[in-house]
């Protein structure tokens, strides 16, 4: 098995690239490329979505079939070449395509985490790994926000990425000499049977989710300057007040806590998580405005952390499977929260924050339906070389 430290670190230098450039999208495509930065950028965000909702499930089966391993060392090497390639771009279609091969491959990493928890058969180290994983992705992006500002001043910023294709060759090194004895077989059942229940509504439940809580954000910073008249820092911080949260909350909250009945848990903060945002829309002094957010903060991480609990606990040996269905449906929110917000900001822009009070309660009361709805993978006992059916 492939180490928790391994999988962290990869996820952790995977989302920092990922994220780097992109809040300066519009700005970085006007003056290199010479082109519409703003239109681009929702053209080239649309795009790269779609390559995920499309990669994410295929890779999930492919992990069915090969060696996570081999698929791992083969995507790091790809996705180095990829960035050496990315660095040296002049065109915005350039750019565009190659950054679209980069997700092909790179969209195999993210899988590592659900790979990782499938693994572990203890409640408690599940819990861990969840809180963790959350942890870095909220890590990640504070850093390479920070860090962003300060490449974008570059004369030549898509150098970066050569920086990060070494790191890549590293991670590929590094699992290629790792000791046989320290990586556990992977052992692939003779006989599995799936019960290919459809997930129909725990996905469901997933994209109201992410259209919740993503729709509020392209235009959260003009919300808050122009009503409370914040400055741009005061915006951006709480702006990341989610991923400022779940590293607060990843130190202070024991992992015991997502022990047992984790979706009664899942209801009470997503409800809750729900009126916050209806306070911050309406809110008459920024102090509740405030304060709202950053409970609203904790609510986020906590559902998260939930609901990737939940899928590992059923889904058991097919988690990096079923996770990459969940990417694909969440990569779809994605896609569909910034259309939506464009639209709804028009009337007004404490809209978007009603907007995704409403699609957290539709998770909510889609949530019921999901008893029915996780497939759970069971081994068949074998006798002999046949298998028997009761």
């Amino acid at each position: 098995m492939i180490s928790p430290r391994f999988v962290f670190i990869c996820l952790f230098m995977t989302m920092t690239s990922e994220v780097l450039l992109s809040p300066f999208y519009p700005q970085y495509f006007t003056s290199a490329f010479h082109v519409d930065g703003v239109a681009m950028t929702s053209f080239f965000i649309i795009c790269c979505r779609i390559v995920v909702i499309v990669m994410t499930p295929l890779w999930g089966m492919l992990l069915k079939k090969w060696k996570v391993k081999h698929i791992i060392v083969a995507s790091l090497l790809m996705t180095a070449l990829v960035k050496v390639i990315l660095s040296e771009v002049s065109t915005f279609y350039g750019f565009l395509a190659t950054s679209l091969v980069l997700l092909v491959f790179q969209s195999s990493l993210y899988l590592l985490y659900p790979y990782l928890v499938g693994g572990m058969k203890n409640g408690q180290k599940k819990a861990g790994a969840a809180t963790t994983y959350v942890f870095i992705v909220h890590t990640a992006i504070i850093v390479a926000s920070l860090f962003g500002s300060a490449i974008i001043a570059w004369e030549m910023p898509l150098k970066v990425y050569q920086y990060f294709a070494l790191t890549d060759m590293v991670l590929a090194v590094w699992l290629v000499t790792r000791k046989a004895s320290s990586l556990k077989k992977e052992k692939t059942p003779a006989y599995t049977q799936s019960i290919n229940e459809p997930i129909f509504f725990y996905l469901l439940a997933i994209f109201f989710f992410h259209l919740g809580h993503n729709v509020i954000r392209p235009y959260f910073t003009l919300f808050t300057s122009g009503t409370y008249g914040m400055s741009s820092q005061g915006s951006a911080l709480l702006y990341v007040m989610p991923s400022i949260m779940a590293i607060v909350l990843k130190l202070a909250v024991p992992t015991k806590l997502f022990n047992g009945k984790v979706i009664l848990l899942f209801y009470s903060v997503t409800g809750a998580s729900a009126l916050l945002l209806c306070l911050q829309a309406y809110a008459d002094h920024l102090s509740m405005f405030i304060i709202s957010r950053i409970l609203y903060g904790a609510g986020f991480y906590l559902s998260m952390v939930i609901l990737d609990i939940y899928l590992f606990q059923k889904s058991k040996e097919g988690a990096a499977y079923y996770y990459s269905w969940l990417i694909a449906v969440q990569n779809i929110a994605l896609l569909i929260a910034p259309l939506l917000a464009l639209e709804i900001s028009k009337v007004n822009l404490a809209l978007p924050l009603a907007v995704g009070a409403a699609a957290l309660l539709a998770a909510s009361a889609v949530m019921p339906l999901r008893n029915k709805t996780i497939p759970i993978l069971r081994q068949v006992k074998t006798c002999g070389s046949m298998s028997t059916e009761k």
